[in-house]
Order: structure tokens, then sequence, then C-alpha cells
């Protein structure tokens, strides 16, 4: 079985349960066979409801417009998108999105 690491900074914490820090927060998340992108948000969906509602429609298999996700830091839309395959040790970031100029 495969691991994917997650990081995430404290705007995120409530949303995997998580109370109380301003630190960047670092999870492992267990991955089998040909995982995607999206079959690993998907099931993050179902483990915690608030990332539904935050970073991932299960309904519209979309990324909400309020994150932005790096997988071993590029940026996920220039890659294969959510159907990018996952690897053993890969590292999926989670920020929100920068604006301004």
């Amino acid at each position: 079985m495969s691991k994917v690491r997650l990081e995430f900074l404290s705007w995120l914490a409530n949303t995997f349960g998580i109370e109380g820090t301003s630190e960047e927060i670092i999870l492992e998340a267990k991955i089998e066979g040909d995982n995607k992108v999206r079959d690993l948000l998907n099931q993050l969906a179902s483990r915690y409801p608030r990332f539904e509602q935050i970073v991932f429609d299960t309904k519209t298999q979309k990324l909400t417009e309020g994150v932005n996700v790096f997988l071993n830091n590029h940026l996920l839309e220039l890659m294969n998108g959510l159907e990018t395959k996952l690897n053993d040790g890969d590292i999926l970031t989670l920020v929100p999105p920068i604006e301004g100029g």
C-alpha cells in the first residue's frame, strides 16, 4: 500500500477535524493501485464532510474555487488535472488562491 502526503496551512485545519493550530499541517493518506488525484479527493470528501464543501464537490467532481492544488510542487491544472496518477511518496499541497496585483 502506498502513501501520499497532504500538506495544507491552518486555514483548512477544521476541515480535517484539527483545531487550534497556526502552522502548516501534514497528513498521510493511503492509496491503492492506480489511484488518481480524483480518487483521493473523493476518499477525503467521504471521510471529512467539510472537505466536500470547501475543497472538492463530489457531485460535480470538481475542485471549488477556494483552493489550488499542487502535486510535488507542480500546479495540478498544468498536469493531467484530477486524472493525474498518484505514486507512493507524492506530496499533495492545498493552498488558498492568491489574488491581487
